[in-house]
């Protein structure tokens, strides 16, 4: 997460702390690349110390509402987060029981613990997101250590929900991982994947083989396994250049997709250390309007024949805005991005977020500017691919827009560094920061996935 912000914005940066997009670009680059796995302690990184203010509600706020947009969509709009104050949630992550479609699992960022102090929450559903259950996954808090953000949920194949997080201030950062035997009703146990000796940041977690993996940023891009989920291995090194994670399983294998300054890359567990090939060359954001962050955050999935798909948001199609971009690969190279968002303005379509059905089909959700002039308000929308080429019509999938200037707390600096999506049983669950409360609050839909 990027700490080079004016006053305002640096206790805010306290909070998700952890994104380090901007913060911790380095040079380099690379066309095929081989690195061997090393075990190396976590090292520190100056760009990402924790101030130790957190962020006041504005004096005096006034509500910004957006100016009309409002829409009738095919689906429900569902509040996820059920507390009654004007704090902020922000930057969801959504995942989808294997077993049972109707247990679904969101973690966010949340400023409803009080006191400008903002922790990762999790919210619980067993009816496909109609009711939610609010559990707090911070149990150890390990010497007083007030913030946490960066939700991540994985569901093991023992059913456990496991849930990663950063946790702060008054230190730098590191991760811990929560175990639930309840399906994130309540949680038995929380580990320390890394220690507050480094600078963890950004974790990324998946399950695969009865082991957890979970990876991370630090000056480059880490990982760390556990066969219990309690105790961890030390930090192996992806990628000098990587960050943003973004994990993906299949046949029992685990590849993470990130990014660098100017490319997305795929790593593979060979040996003890991972081989590295280049997905995609990218093109950093162009300007906006706007002042919350956005970044090149990689998503991605992995069909049942093994076609893995990755999106993230470019800025190279000049003219145009940023747009969201796909690529595929069959096994042999990856094909040519296409742009997903179809409009014909010069919008921002920013933050992807990417799911592959049981059924092969392909969806792919962001934040859109394209119904506001100005290009600040925002909704998402969505489009899907029934063969993982061919993507249908965008379709917009808020009811209503948010405007990102409409909370108190975060007053426009912060909505989340990305927005979420899971699929099972047919259905597309995507997750978003919405402001149509006058604060922000997180929202589900659920969307029929394609070719159902």
């Amino acid at each position: 997460m990027s700490r080079n912000k004016p006053l305002l914005v640096l206790g805010l940066l306290a909070l998700l702390g952890v994104i380090a997009t901007l913060g911790i670009v380095v040079a380099g680059q690379g066309s095929s690349v081989a690195q061997n796995g090393s075990q190396v302690a976590a090292r520190a990184d100056a760009d990402m110390e924790m101030p130790s203010a957190n962020m006041p509600l504005a004096s005096g706020w006034k509500a910004q509402p957006a100016s009309g947009a409002a829409a009738s969509v095919p689906w429900a709009n569902i509040r996820v987060n059920g507390d009654s104050s004007q704090e902020a949630q922000n930057e969801p992550f959504v995942a989808v029981d294997p077993s049972n479609a109707n247990h679904i699992v969101v973690g966010a960022n949340s400023w409803q613990v009080g006191n400008g102090h903002f922790e990762a929450f999790a919210y619980v559903s067993f009816n496909g997101g109609k009711t939610w259950s609010t559990s707090q996954p911070y149990i150890n808090r390990n010497a007083s250590r007030l913030n946490a953000a960066d939700p991540t949920v994985a569901f093991g194949s023992d059913g456990a929900v496991y849930f990663a997080f950063v946790a702060m201030t008054p230190a730098q950062g590191a991760v811990a991982v929560s175990r639930s035997n309840d399906g994130g009703l309540t949680w038995a146990s929380q580990s320390w994947a890394t220690s507050f000796n480094g600078a963890a940041d950004k974790p990324a977690l998946a399950a695969s083989n009865g082991a957890l993996h979970v990876f991370y940023q630090n000056q480059g891009l880490y990982s760390a396994v556990s066969s219990d989920g309690v105790a961890w291995s030390s930090a192996t090194l992806v990628d000098s250049l990587g960050r943003n994670a973004y994990p993906v399983v299949s046949g029992g294998q685990v590849s993470v997709f990130y990014a660098t300054s100017d490319s997305i890359r795929l790593a593979r567990e060979v040996g003890p250390g991972y081989g590295i090939s280049i997905v995609a060359k990218t093109v950093a954001l162009q300007a906006r309007p706007t002042q919350y962050r956005a970044s090149i955050y990689p998503v991605a999935g992995v069909d049942r024949n093994g076609t893995m798909y990755v999106a993230w948001a470019d800025g190279r199609n000049t003219g145009r805005g940023n747009d969201i971009l796909l690529t595929r690969s069959t096994g042999n190279g990856w094909s040519s991005p296409v742009t997903v968002n179809t409009d014909s303005t010069s919008a921002d379509q920013l933050m992807p977020a990417l799911g592959v059905n049981a059924n092969g089909g392909v969806t792919v959700a962001w934040l859109d500017n394209r119904n506001d002039q100005a290009n600040v308000n925002y909704d998402v929308y969505t489009a899907s691919s029934a063969d993982g080429v061919h993507f249908g019509a965008n379709q917009r999938v808020t009811s209503v827009s948010s405007n990102p200037n409409n909370d108190p707390r975060t007053q426009g600096t912060m909505i989340g560094d990305y927005f979420s999506l899971a699929s099972g049983n047919g259905v597309n669950y995507i997750t978003w920061t919405d402001t149509r409360n006058n604060n922000e609050d997180i929202y589900l839909a659920p969307v029929t996935a394609a070719g159902n």
